[in-house]
């Protein structure tokens, strides 16, 4: 995977799901990720990087999310950007 042999990695493993069961993230030991969301149903895919607590999801539809894991807790934020612009 090239972003992982351009930034220091951690591969972690795990599925961790909101209070409401409503989205779900499961995170990949090769550094890929799936994101479903229940209402309405989506289903998001890409690679993240684990740096120190600070995560980062790099959505294959160009969107980036940052977010934390800290002690086996995962808190996400808002998408912060387009790192690339898809075809349509």
């Amino acid at each position: 995977m090239i972003i992982s042999t351009m930034v220091p990695h951690v591969p972690v493993s795990g599925v961790w799901t909101s209070p409401d069961g409503g989205i779900s993230l499961e995170l990949r030991p090769n550094g890929r990720f799936i994101e479903t969301r229940a209402k309405p149903f989506n289903l998001f895919t890409g690679v993240y990087v684990l740096m120190g607590e600070t995560l980062k999801l790099f959505e294959d539809s160009g969107a980036v999310v940052t977010g934390t894991l800290t002690d086996g807790r995962l808190s996400i934020g808002a998408i912060e950007e387009r790192a690339f612009h898809t075809a349509h």
